[in-house]
């Protein structure tokens, strides 16, 4: 079954951003890097033309995340690839990754096989047991290329739980989605900052997410549990896992005004993007 990559980049640290693009173009036909207006876009078409089997898409612009993966789904289209996988611009895969979970879907009774819509590659050790998932990120996913165009993206959300809708938009297509328990990327979540409390407990700094970032989860999440694509229960788990790291680092002020927003600009169906500076 032939593979695309599509790898999204916004001024990404070069030295992991080579290492995705070499594991990447090694494992996959084809390599598509939509790039969102980066500073070193040069340097980074560069390393792109150097790997021999990668094209280079310029947004010009910070489009985000689901705007850029759905230049990316479109361009690769052509290629006619049987599935694309996507990756953010510091997911590095693991030997073989791809070839380990096509295989696995090949090994599915073929009435399941046929209806798998999206594989979630893990990124913690594990059995690489292959369960169904209702929630997953865009990095790492390996989705069906006819099932890509009709789902992906919504990019009125700009950043966060775009990707949940691309899943719950799958199911209601009637497609599986599913994920594969053991490392086969690499993944980074947010940044590591020492939080009050919580580090103290763990004798660790923890993932940790800036204001405007969680201003983005609660807004998108909350249209998400408007139309019925989210759960209340994962929801509350969100807005309260990330919004106490930001509670206890940055103060009540800086957790309250996203957290406010966020639910009001929902309610409104005011979606898009925000300038960063409002939550400063």
């Amino acid at each position: 079954m032939s593979v695309v990559a599509i790898i999204v980049s916004h001024d990404p640290e070069l030295d992991r951003f080579r290492l995705v693009l070499d594991r990447a173009s090694k494992q996959v036909g084809r390599v598509v890097v939509v790039d969102n207006g980066s500073k070193t876009k040069d340097v980074l078409r560069d390393l792109c033309d150097g790997v021999g089997n990668c094209d280079f898409v310029e947004v010009c612009f910070n489009s985000g995340v689901a705007y850029a993966l759905r230049v990316g789904v479109n361009y690769a289209i052509k290629y006619g690839p049987d599935w694309l996988l996507l990756l953010d611009d510091d997911t590095v895969l693991m030997s073989n990754a791809v070839g380990k979970v096509l295989g696995l879907i090949n090994n599915l009774p073929r009435f399941i096989s046929d209806r798998v819509g999206a594989v979630l590659m893990g990124s913690v050790d594990g059995d690489c047991g292959i369960n169904e998932v209702r929630y997953g990120r865009f990095s790492g996913n390996l989705i069906r290329a006819d099932v890509a165009v009709r789902v992906c993206c919504r990019d009125d959300f700009f950043l966060d739980q775009a990707d949940f809708d691309m899943y719950s938009r799958i199911r209601e297509l009637g497609y599986f989605t599913l994920g594969v328990d053991c490392r086969l990327v690499d993944h980074r979540l947010g940044v590591k900052r020492w939080v009050p409390i919580i580090s103290n407990i763990l004798h660790r700094p923890i993932d940790y997410e800036p204001p405007w970032r969680y201003y983005y989860m609660i807004r998108n999440s909350t249209r998400l549990l408007i139309e019925g694509r989210m759960d209340f229960a994962f929801y509350m788990q969100q807005l309260i896992n990330w919004g106490v790291r930001i509670l206890l680092a940055d103060g009540p002020w800086k957790s309250i005004k996203p957290l406010g927003l966020g639910i009001i600009h929902a309610m409104l169906n005011e979606l898009g993007y925000v300038e960063p500076r409002v939550f400063t």
